[in-house]
């Protein structure tokens, strides 16, 4: 075993719960039948339409799963992060489609283990601590993702904008670095309706804007809005 697969089977290890139940051999042939793909910032490792090559392990950083609308909205549907599965590859090969119908984006610097479409399933039917984790991971971002969709069709903008800021900001304590647009695709809406309610929160006090940056002046302005 070269010294680089040595590497990655000790950093699955360390970084999934999954792996710290199986022997050292399994957790080999994994690696054998995985490719691995490290990638800046911005990069896009899977976009709609794209072939889905097998299970995405999250090994280091993290990344966005995103759908896109005709008119080129975009809404952040939720993020993946270090020692995480990207469940839509699960389910891309669980149910045999072959092409991804989401966009996947490196939020920060990233490694991906991608397990081969064949050996994921063989393992899956195969290892009982590997199953439960990966209908563990599907479950908790399938949770996520019905959240996603009862807040954009319930859910004020203003509301879901100041939730948005009040957990990004620590409470309020920390400064938010982002772009409107950014906001408009975590919240699926469009970069104008942000700005008119973030220039509506500058207004009442609540936050001061500067380019890609703002801070909460009035944390408790804010909650009384999510509340």
């Amino acid at each position: 075993m070269g010294g680089k697969t040595k590497g990655i089977v000790e950093e699955l290890i360390e970084t999934f719960s999954f792996a710290q139940e199986l022997s050292y051999k399994q957790i080999e042939a994994l690696v054998e039948h995985s490719t691995i793909q490290e990638v800046p910032a911005g990069t896009i490792i899977a976009e709609k339409g794209s072939y889905c090559h097998g299970l995405a392990l999250l090994l280091s950083g993290e990344l966005r799963v995103a759908m896109n609308s005709e008119d080129g909205r975009e809404v952040t549907i939720y993020h993946i992060f270090k020692g995480r599965i990207c469940p839509l590859s699960a389910a891309c090969v669980l149910g045999d489609f072959k092409g991804n119908t989401v966009t996947v984006t490196a939020e920060t610097d990233v490694k991906v283990v991608w397990v081969s479409r064949r050996f994921f399933a063989r393992s899956f039917a195969e290892s009982e601590p590997f199953y439960r984790f990966v209908i563990n991971d599907i479950s908790n971002r399938l949770f996520e993702a019905t959240e996603v969709v009862d807040s954009i069709a319930f859910v004020p903008v203003r509301k879901r904008l100041a939730q948005l800021l009040f957990s990004s900001s620590n409470s309020g304590r920390s400064p938010v670095y982002m772009t409107h647009e950014g906001f408009a695709r975590e919240l699926g809406t469009a970069r104008e309706v942000i700005s008119r309610e973030l220039k509506g929160f500058e207004r009442l006090g609540i936050l001061t804007l500067s380019r890609g940056r703002l801070d909460i002046k009035e944390p408790k302005e804010l909650e009384k809005l999510i509340q």
